[in-house]
């Protein structure tokens, strides 16, 4: 039985399977692009180790490793020792976050663990320190560090160098005869065995593990490829903002292509009914007649997504040589043959299933309704329209349930139920499009002067007219514009939420600790506020007080003492001292004292009692009239808290601060890298989910052009009668346009009002019904997406509506 191939109609068909294949690929090859990077930065941590023993709650004795040195098998073996000490801070800085230094053993330089600056250490009194570190206490090579071992011992090295690495962490860096001179933990957390050549792996680690467990550690012993894999899965698993976005809106695409290459299978079906009916006249089973249209559908789909996987892997391969892909590199670029493969069958098996009711309904064409020449969707009209609207009021069923499962995801947070709601919200859409279609249609030609316009009326009745298929052409389109839009008003949304929260959570710039009672505060005060891009800075007393509180323990902490009105030029929000006055204490949740508490605080000068109340983004607060009845009239510590000019995110205040005060005892600290990394990442989403709806937009656009191209071919008796009856080419051009701008436009506003709820609804789910997430109805991207719908609808019908006009009335008369 031939197959049904027929290139000029199935191209959109083809681009779809095309572009969705490509996108499959470059989510593939990035995904495993990222997995070749974690494990080349697990494969050199290792330095060519066979086996690597991780200890278990008790580090391994100093011993172990001398015993493990010993056996046949090995050819070397090294150990990491791991252990926390107390920085050596004044008084008033021990309670920060900085307080504290993890020390390791000496690290293995690799191209993700660099020296910043100066050397590794080498031998007594040298030591490094990494970046967090270093920027914390505005340390450099040559700098003193002073730490408290745990017998409460002062002891002091040099740091020698900066290493970039272990970020997270505040980690500093010695050799094992330096670490045991400070009084640390020499016992070794880790030990990592290379096996001579031509031993055998297996065997040694059986050898390994007698020696670990004569000891009794609960040690585990695992081979160099067991522990790069299990690295690489668990740094893999936190993925990548781009990666993660592609594999979420891959589908997107996939569902598109569903789309276009179900409507032009469908139309082709019913364009070569007569054909089919020819050949079931001559013996051709619905089997064959089945099979005919999924050997057509396999050859479209094969090609395009063989042509999609190259596309995809050039894609791929020039945006991670270009570094745009966070944390890829050239080198970490991975073509595996299974990826293309994949790319190539799921490719493949999108057109399949795109496929199935199209070939169903060709299995449906009898011999009779072919050689009588009547098209496939020959039922009575009244029968359809009935069939119209029972499928309108399922779908409308549909549509009220989702839009119900959306807010109840948004009353219980649960983002999983939010999408849920808003997947059937779509499907409501898309089943209720034939009928929308015919209500724009009418909206359309009871516009306002509409009669002057007999272009526009006429495409408006030929919409309605042929109802089921405009909606299968809009569908494609409103599928991409919702997605878009969710997208865009989620990102938007929380874009304008996030800065109200870290306004509200996070509402000081920087913040100086520090300062003690012998500082000259209004000259720091002085000097910092000319420091370039600062605006203001005020002096915050900081007490040191004892709480105590029915029903708990008694316990020490600092408090704050802060005059709303003197600090609102400063700070970026004052949310959560509104009930703060004499007799309350603001506090974090992180204090465990429960809201309404009647808390005793007790200072140097006396007590006070007052009434807890639970608010974030400040810490424990008090008035300062309070605070003086505290203190007596003795001096205390302060903070400094700074604001710097325009929105915050630069980080150089803070830099030029921290230079200021260096060597004072004072940390510096701010949230401009914080703002910055999510801005960055908001920016990264924002460039991804544009490709990706693109891209969508583009299968899209070659969907709508096939479909009218068909259509055109469809009503050449209409069009020829309309040249007849005087017609011109101009006019023919302008109806068909019309008709494809009307269809797109539908899609696209029903896509942005949808897209703009359902965008609010799981932005609200993720975040919760917090007063400081206001909508935010993102105008021009919801215009711009519009107006790229309105240019797809455009686009598509340029071809199809140069060939219309090109059709001669006598040859268009005569068609049968």
């Amino acid at each position: 039985m031939p197959s049904f191939l027929d290139f000029r109609r199935t191209v959109a068909a083809l681009v779809a399977v095309a572009m969705s294949a490509a996108l499959i690929a470059f989510a593939f090859i990035t995904s495993d692009s990222f997995k070749t990077h974690f494990e080349a930065s697990a494969r050199q941590d290792l330095d060519g180790a066979s086996l690597v023993v991780t200890s278990g709650r008790e580090h391994l004795p100093a011993q172990v490793l001398d015993q493990v040195r010993a056996l046949d098998g090995v050819a070397a073996a090294r150990g990491t020792t791991w252990d926390v000490l107390d920085l050596d801070l004044p008084p008033q800085l021990m309670s920060t976050a900085s307080s504290k230094a993890i020390l390791r053993s000496v690290p293995v330089l690799t191209d993700f663990t660099t020296l910043a600056s100066g050397k590794l250490p080498t031998g007594a009194g040298e030591a490094a320190v990494n970046t967090n570190l270093a920027e914390a206490h505005g340390l450099g090579v040559g700098d003193s560090l002073r730490l408290k071992n745990h017998e409460g011992t002062t002891v002091s090295v040099q740091v020698v160098g900066i290493v970039s690495g272990n970020k997270g962490e505040d980690a500093l860096y010695a050799t094992r005869e330096q670490l045991a001179a400070m009084g640390t933990d020499t016992n070794y957390q880790n030990l990592y065995v290379t096996a001579k050549p031509g031993a055998d792996v297996r065997a040694l680690r059986g050898q390994v593990g007698d020696v670990i467990r004569a000891t009794g550690s609960t040690a585990t012993v695992s081979t160099a490829e067991d522990t790069i894999a299990q690295n690489a899965v668990k740094d893999t698993a936190g993925g990548s903002t781009t990666s993660t976005l592609i594999n979420l809106l891959a589908p997107v695409c996939a569902v598109v292509a569903i789309i276009v290459i179900t409507t032009t299978f469908t139309t082709l079906v019913a364009r070569q009914t007569r054909v089919i009916g020819l050949l079931r006249c001559v013996g051709a089973s619905r089997r064959q007649t089945f099979r005919a249209v999924l050997r057509t559908a396999a050859l479209t789909g094969v090609a395009g997504s063989v042509a999609g996987a190259a596309l995809g892997t050039g894609i791929a391969a020039a945006i991670i040589h270009s570094g745009i892909v966070e944390g890829l590199q050239g080198r970490d670029l991975t073509i595996t043959p299974v990826a293309l493969g994949l790319s190539v069958l799921l490719g493949t098996l999108v057109t399949l299933v795109a496929v199935l009711r199209p070939a169903r309904r060709a299995t449906r064409v009898s011999a009779l309704v072919a050689l009588t020449g009547q098209v496939a969707d020959s039922s009575d009209p009244r029968r359809r329209r009935r069939r119209m609207i029972r499928v309108g009021f399922l779908a409308s069923l549909v549509l009220v349930a989702g839009i119900a499962v959306t807010f109840l995801g948004v009353s219980g947070k649960s983002i999983v139920i939010a999408a849920a709601g808003g997947v059937l919200v779509l499907i409501g859409l898309l089943g209720a499009l034939p009928l929308l279609v015919i209500a724009t249609a009418a909206l359309v030609e009871r516009l306002p002067g509409a009669g002057k316009r007999p272009i526009l009326q006429l495409a408006a009745r030929n919409l309605a007219r042929n109802s089921t298929r405009s909606a299968s052409s809009a569908a494609s389109v409103l599928v991409s514009v919702v997605a878009g839009s969710v997208l865009f008003v989620g990102i938007l949304s929380f874009n304008s939420a996030w800065g109200a929260y870290m306004n509200n959570h996070a509402p000081i710039d920087v913040t100086v600790e520090g300062v003690t009672a012998e500082t000259d505060t209004a000259a720091l005060t002085s000097n910092i506020q000319h420091v370039d891009g600062v605006e203001s800075a005020i002096a915050i007393p900081n007490l040191r007080v004892t709480q105590e509180s029915a029903g708990s323990e008694s316990s020490e902490f600092h408090v704050l003492a802060v005059d709303t009105k003197a600090i609102a030029p400063v700070v970026r929000s004052t949310a959560g001292l509104e009930d703060l006055n004499d007799d309350t204490l603001v506090v974090g949740g992180i204090y465990d004292i429960p809201d309404g508490t009647k808390v005793t605080l007790t200072g140097p000068g006396g007590s006070v009692q007052v009434t807890a109340r639970v608010r974030e983004g400040w810490g424990a607060v008090i008035t300062p009239a309070t605070a003086e009845r505290l203190a007596g009239g003795k001096a205390s510590d302060s903070v400094m808290w700074v604001r710097t000019h325009g929105d915050g995110s630069s980080e150089a205040p803070e830099k030029a601060i921290r230079q200021l005060v260096r060597g004072q005892g004072m940390m510096v600290t701010g949230r401009a890298a914080a703002v910055n990394l999510f801005t960055k990442q908001l920016n990264q989403v924002a460039v991804v989910v544009s490709a990706v709806l693109g891209l969508s937009l583009i299968i899209a656009l070659s969907g709508l052009a096939n479909t009218t191209d068909v259509a055109v071919l469809e009503r050449t008796r209409e069009i020829g009668m309309l040249r007849a009856t005087g017609t011109c080419r101009s006019e023919i051009r302008r109806l068909i346009t019309v008709e494809g701008l009307l269809t797109a436009l539908l899609a696209g506003v029903l896509g942005c009002l949808a897209g703009a709820g359902l965008g609010h609804a799981g932005l609200l789910a993720v975040l919760g019904q917090d007063a400081s997430i206001a909508p935010t109805i993102p105008v021009l991207p919801l215009v711009g997406m519009l107006v790229l719908a309105a240019a797809v609808g455009i686009l598509a019908s340029l071809r199809p509506a140069g060939r219309a006009s090109r059709i001669p009335p006598v040859q268009a008369l005569a068609q049968d």
